[in-house]
């Protein structure tokens, strides 16, 4: 049997994903084509087509620092993306010194409330501990705030139009801004859900409405939207419920599967 090769992706209903929709949806209509900075997590997985917005990924840490460098060196926007974990270990630091040199790329901070990357351990914006203890949840915009950032916002990934109006809004700052995306891993999520006894909501394609325009397959890449026969579909086996498709779908033909 020979397996059809593909580039590794997100997981259906990942609000990283989400955040890179959106980020780059209004960075299309601003008609700009900034440089974009990648650090170490899940989210890396932005680098492959069809999102590709990582023009360089180093080391853990290390996104801030090189973006600050590229900052000073070009006219080009700037944008970066870091996570809650790397956030914690390494870019506070690097934060500092953007706000101390009067830097302005917008930080975009994925924060989806664990060290998801590698098996979902805690850090200190979880609320408990390695041992499962409950602890001070530390608020990264509280930490931002601290660091001297003037312009900082929590966004839902998954409310599109408020994460594009965002990122346009800060886009054009003088100075550093910071977006947390603050939404929990979809992974954790479900399987409390699951646990619970709590109906998933599924979605669908309503083939009557569908234009075929490949914007939630080709674009958005969610792994739970197929392509047969000529037509959009959607695996209600994997699908999450997150309904960011069905947001972004311009002829409104995604619909919750009764």
């Amino acid at each position: 049997i020979k397996i059809a090769s593909r580039f590794p992706i997100m997981c259906p209903g990942c609000p990283h994903r989400a955040t890179f929709y959106a980020v780059k949806k209004a960075v299309k209509e601003m008609g700009i084509e900034p440089v974009y900075g990648g650090d170490i997590g899940c989210y890396m997985l932005g680098i492959f087509p069809p999102l590709e917005m990582e023009d360089f990924l180093v080391s853990m840490g290390a996104s801030e620092g090189v973006i600050h460098g590229i900052n000073k060196a070009t006219e080009q926007k700037t944008i970066v993306f870091i996570g809650d974990s790397t956030f914690f270990h390494a870019g506070i630091p690097a934060l500092i010194n953007m706000v101390f040199n009067r830097s302005n790329p917008l930080v975009v901070i994925l924060d989806n409330r664990y060290t998801a990357m590698t098996g979902h351990q805690p850090h200190p914006g979880t609320g408990i501990t390695g041992l499962k203890e409950e602890t001070k949840q530390v608020a990264i915009e509280d930490i931002v705030r601290a660091c001297g950032v003037e312009w900082v916002k929590v966004v839902d990934p998954f409310n599109v139009n408020e994460m594009v109006a965002t990122v346009k809004e800060f886009l054009a700052k003088d100075r550093v801004s910071v977006i947390v995306a603050k939404r929990e891993c979809q992974l954790v999520a479900t399987r409390r859900k699951r646990k619970a006894g709590l109906k998933i909501p599924k979605f669908e394609i309503d083939q009557s409405k569908c234009t075929k325009c490949g914007l939630c397959l080709k674009e958005f890449a969610c792994p739970a939207i197929y392509e047969e026969n000529g037509e959009y579909k959607i695996n209600p086996e994997i699908c999450t419920g997150c309904a960011v498709c069905f947001q972004i779908c311009p002829a409104k033909a995604i619909r919750v599967k009764e």
